[in-house]
């Protein structure tokens, strides 16, 4: 399997990048280093390009603040370079992550599935999902479905096909990175969670928060409601179909 690790980190973060580069080469993973898009940095012609803050509204209750847009534009950087390498899938983390010992046997797990995926998320939010089904990778780490994926994006793995579907869907930007992908239903993606998350939060504070703390960003709260209200039905709606779980190769 062609195979890399991104780790996305803001040039000006050299604490970040010393707490995460200690912890890959503990656990003896080469990475590389994805220079994140500072959001204050992008010019109003660069963000007009990728950014519309009516279609923002039509799909999310809050504008996006510089630094979810720029977050945004760093993972469709770890994106591009798997469909411009030609990448079976890579594992992408961000900057503020403990790593679990084991998350180098979860990817030897992933490496052994079956190609029928696109992406796996390795990190949760604040509020853990349902599973709906579920299968065993070794007497630790299980594989699962959820209707409501994990927010998040500290860590996942995406594959080829799904980086494929994840650009064609990008623009114009209109939601945090995290919650866009929730909407998977919308990307077609085939998405897909491991328990224990061998990626958890630090006590960093948030590069995204520099910009404006997103829970304090000015809402609109009927359209919030009506867009609520529109997920769960389309969630209820496309809960057939969720994707089978992937065969191990073995199988």
């Amino acid at each position: 399997m062609k195979f890399k690790v991104f780790l996305i980190n803001l040039d000006s973060s050299t604490e970040r990048f010393t707490f995460m580069d200690e912890q890959l080469k503990q656990l003896g993973i080469q990475y590389q280093r994805i220079s994140a898009v500072y959001g204050k940095e992008l010019r109003d012609v660069d963000i007009a390009k990728v950014y519309d803050p009516q279609t923002n509204l039509q799909k999310y209750d809050k504008m996006l603040n510089l630094g979810e847009i720029g977050c945004y534009l760093s993972h469709v950087q770890c994106w591009q370079m798997i469909v411009e390498q030609q990448l079976d899938y890579a594992l992408i983390l961000e900057d503020d992550s403990v790593l679990d010992p084991g998350l180098m046997t979860v990817m030897q797990h992933i490496d052994n599935l079956s190609t029928d995926w696109d992406y796996i998320k390795l990190c949760h939010g604040r509020k853990q999902k349902g599973i709906v089904k579920s299968i065993a990778l070794d007497d630790r780490f299980s594989l699962s479905t959820c209707l409501k994926l994990p927010a998040s994006t500290r860590g996942q793995c995406v594959s080829l096909a799904g980086a494929q579907k994840l650009l064609a869907t990008t623009y114009p930007i209109a939601r945090p990175v995290d919650i866009d992908i929730q909407y998977w239903y919308e990307k077609h993606l085939r998405c897909f969670v491991v328990r224990p998350f061998p990626v958890i939060g630090t006590d960093f504070e948030s590069d995204i928060s520099r910009h404006g703390k997103r829970n304090n960003a000015e809402r609109h709260h009927l359209l919030r409601i009506w867009q609520k209200v529109k997920y769960e039905l389309k969630l209820s709606k496309h809960k057939k179909q969720l994707p089978p779980l992937p065969r191990t190769k073995r199988q």
